[in-house]
């Protein structure tokens, strides 16, 4: 996932939004038209990014199209809803989608 983050230029929030839906194989491009917000307590909600910038597609390179293949090979969970959409990329261990907290404890036990 961190590969992806990196070589894609996506923010934290769009990133963890990320559905089967928005990935185009064929294309090689990342739709990219909401983010995935989490405001404690299990509250999770989807928002358009804030500018109209912000709805663009993303150009996958060789290298993250073979990791957004294997993501996608490994996936268990398909059930989890917010706001109509399902299909999340990235899970907790509880199913759940993995949420701007998560990352950011993450990168500062990497630092």
């Amino acid at each position: 996932g961190m590969f992806i983050l990196f070589k894609t230029g996506l923010r934290i929030s769009e990133f963890c939004g990320l559905t089967v839906k928005d990935i185009d194989l064929q294309e090689r491009k990342i739709n990219v038209n909401h983010q995935l917000q989490y405001s404690g307590k299990k509250s999770y909600r989807i928002e358009t990014p804030k500018t109209d910038n912000g709805i663009r597609k993303i150009p996958m390179s060789d290298r993250v199209l073979e990791a957004l293949q294997r993501v996608l090979q490994n996936r268990k969970s398909r059930g989890f809803m917010v706001d109509g959409y399902i299909g999340f990329l990235f899970l907790t261990r509880n199913e759940t989608p993995k949420v701007c907290n998560g990352y950011d404890i993450m990168f500062r036990r990497l630092v």
